[in-house]
């Protein structure tokens, strides 16, 4: 008969096969987005123009991605001055997160069933459920509650703690920076003393304040660390700094003259590492890290200002500086290329967080003007890229500022 003789078949049907397992592996999934209903849609209608295509996103794509769209709602609303919006929205991620990561009996057992990376609601990375608390204890500090601002940064550092089932040491400097900046509002000179004491640890050279620093500047540059699917399958995923900026530090006028602000905290340095230690993958929810290497140290506190910018150069090409320039490779999968695998890779990430974050403390008065420039790898001021703020007083006698180069009604969209 016609296909007695089917030898010429085998390749054939080893290549569809293989590309169908291909497809099957590396495909992403193809999920629903909702209708929303009329409520829901003059619900969109009334929120700040600048929020309403996240807010869209919110409803339409539903609880997977709840708390990325309430994360990335957050961050744009603070940037944007829409304050009570950005409370909102970070409240509830911060909710939705305590449910599964919080240091409790509970939390813990459903922990243990998150393997799937791919197919669970999004909660977050360490680093960024970090930052959930980060942006609420500044908007606390802005409001002059003291303790709550302590306690968002303090639980900040418990999220930095979790390393999907172990726990490992925190080395957020910022969030501890900002506890100990609390404590001194608060009046409480010795949590603040421990605080910064600890803080030492991973930045000897900080800014402590002075003790008639009655206001901080904060302000961010770059953009948001990347999560790639990378491998056979796409199975592996890699971390990577964030790409398409210029931005790498900052500077603020004063009087005639431009200072310096200090990087505090690399956004990067966070995504790649647990407790310092740098990340090889992760198995089904365990963490594996890198053997026979050195220790993973912050640049940011162990070089000189003009040596960081020079090791920063390639953040706008996606490389990284000294001591960690080897990306984070996490895999996420039982076995290689494989239809059925239970776990894949979830490059889902938060993409409206910066790269690096600085602060200056100073002295100042309520609605004094704050100017703010970006440099680039080289020291000069990027082009075109600059901040305008001013400090606002809580009516308790202390002071903050926020400036961003990724302001969304300014050039910082860059």
């Amino acid at each position: 008969m016609w296909f007695t003789d089917n030898t010429w078949l085998k390749p054939v049907l080893a290549s569809a096969i293989a590309g169908i397992l291909a497809g099957c592996a590396s495909g992403p999934k193809v999920y629903d987005r909702a209708t929303l209903a009329p409520a829901e849609q003059s619900l969109v209608s009334s929120k700040p123009e600048i929020l309403q295509a996240d807010f869209q996103n919110l409803f339409e794509e539903g609880r997977r991605n709840k708390v990325l769209n309430l994360m990335e709602i957050g961050v744009k609303a603070y940037r944007a001055g829409y304050r009570e919006e950005a409370k909102n929205t970070l409240t509830q991620a911060r909710l939705e997160i305590e449910n599964v990561y919080a240091d409790t009996d509970a939390a813990r057992k459903a922990r243990s069933i998150w393997y799937e990376e791919a197919e669970k609601d999004f909660k977050g990375e360490p680093y960024e459920r970090a930052m959930v608390y980060l942006y609420l204890g500044l908007i606390y500090l802005e409001e002059g509650d003291y303790g709550n601002a302590r306690a968002s940064f303090l639980a900040g550092l418990l999220q930095d703690a979790f390393a999907e089932e172990e726990q490992n040491s925190t080395d957020f400097a910022l969030l501890l920076y900002l506890a100990g900046w609390s404590a001194m509002q608060m009046g409480s000179d010795q949590l603040a003393r421990e605080h910064f004491e600890e803080l030492k640890l991973y930045r000897p050279d900080a800014p402590i304040p002075e003790a008639d620093d009655n206001a901080l500047l904060i302000v961010e540059t770059g953009r948001s660390p990347r999560k790639l699917g990378d491998g056979v399958g796409h199975y592996q995923l890699v971390y990577r700094r964030g790409k398409n900026f210029q931005d790498v530090a900052a500077e603020v006028r004063n009087g005639e003259e431009w200072s310096a602000l200090y990087p505090m905290e690399d956004i990067f340095y966070q995504a790649s590492t647990r407790g310092g230690r740098a990340i090889d993958r992760i198995v089904e929810g365990q963490i594996q890290f890198k053997e026979n290497t050195r220790a993973v140290g912050s640049t940011l506190s162990s070089i000189s200002q003009d040596s960081m910018l020079a090791g920063f150069s390639s953040a706008a090409g996606g490389a990284v500086g000294a001591g960690y320039a080897a990306i984070s490779l996490i895999s996420v999968a039982a076995e290689g290329m494989s239809a059925s695998a239970n776990t894949r890779a979830d490059i889902r990430y938060w993409a409206g967080l910066p790269d690096t974050i600085h602060l200056l403390p100073v002295t100042a008065a309520d609605g004094d003007p704050v100017t703010v420039r970006f440099l680039d790898n080289t020291g000069q001021p990027v082009p075109g890229l600059a901040d305008n703020t001013e400090f606002k007083f809580d009516g308790r006698g202390a002071g903050l500022a926020f400036a961003t180069s990724r302001r969304p009604d300014s050039g910082g969209t860059q």
